[in-house]
């Protein structure tokens, strides 16, 4: 299998944080990946076989082009031989900014034809343009190009997204709190621009980066065994159950199972992006 991640171009950064590309050869055995939770948006390319893929417990085949997310799931994932795959991870509002549509309207469901959503035929006319171009180089330049006529460009939202997100790292502060009063507007108006322009809200946010970091640090740790209290009390759970509810919730895992899984190297931990 041959996989590469690439960086966006530098003009792009704040749309979407990198390209996941990846072949397999007519020859390869399929193989099944477990993405987890990234709390993103994912905009696919398919142009090899059709692609089995598992999420929020439904099942879905992407044949062509796929929208997924806000991934707040486990999604797993098989890819045939022959596999020929571009993957595009946007970052906070770069989905809403490139297609204009507010995230409020992908609640419907974890996968979206993006044609659909826009009713117009933009992205299967863009596969048609993808399909015949052989080197990698040439197919990541077209989507660059294609992004920097469509996508819309930063404002002062844009920038206030970007600016609230230190706010979560913070356990000891209430983000939406300290954002009403910095940016000078109600709780409500700040809920609202999470909901539109990233599809969850800043409270769902605040949980999940907590979770990524518990994660991320298991993963640096494997395959030393976990200090669980110790777990509990740095990323401020309540007790081991609430600990293990978050595993539910995110997963579909216990602990131990998901520690099992990190065993096998089948689980992909998307990598931490320039603003969380």
């Amino acid at each position: 299998m041959n996989s590469q991640l690439i960086d966006a171009d530098e003009r792009l950064a704040t749309v979407f944080s990198h390209y996941y590309c990846v072949q397999l050869s007519p020859e390869e055995q399929p193989v099944t990946l477990q993405l987890m939770p990234n709390y993103e948006m994912l905009l696919v390319f398919n142009l090899g076989p059709a692609i089995p893929i598992a999420l929020g417990g439904a099942t879905y085949v992407i044949q062509k082009t796929a929208v997924l997310g806000p991934l707040q799931k486990m999604l797993t994932y098989e890819l045939p031989a022959g596999t020929d795959l571009i993957v595009v991870n946007f970052t906070l509002d770069g989905f809403y900014r490139l297609l204009g549509v507010s995230m409020q309207e992908l609640k419907t469901g974890d996968w979206h034809d993006p044609d659909v959503l826009l009713n117009k035929n933009c992205f299967s006319e863009l596969w048609e343009q993808l399909a015949p171009l052989s080197e990698l180089a040439d197919r990541i330049s077209l989507l660059n190009a294609y992004a920097l006529t469509f996508v819309a460009p930063t404002n002062a939202t844009s920038d206030s997204l970007r600016e609230s997100i230190p706010y979560f790292r913070d356990a000891v502060v209430d983000p939406i709190k300290v954002l009403a009063e910095t940016q000078q507007v109600s709780a409500r108006r700040i809920q609202m621009r999470f909901q539109t322009h990233l599809g969850y809200s800043a409270k769902e946010l605040t949980r999940f980066l907590r979770f990524r970091n518990l994660l991320n640090l298991l993963t640096r740790q494997h395959p030393q065994p976990p200090d669980w209290l110790n777990l509990v009390l740095t990323f401020g759970y309540h007790d081991h159950s609430h600990l293990i509810k978050d595993f539910q919730y995110y997963l579909g895992l216990t602990p131990r199972q998901f520690l099992k899984q990190l065993a096998q190297g089948n689980v992909c931990i998307s990598k931490t992006g320039r603003f969380y």
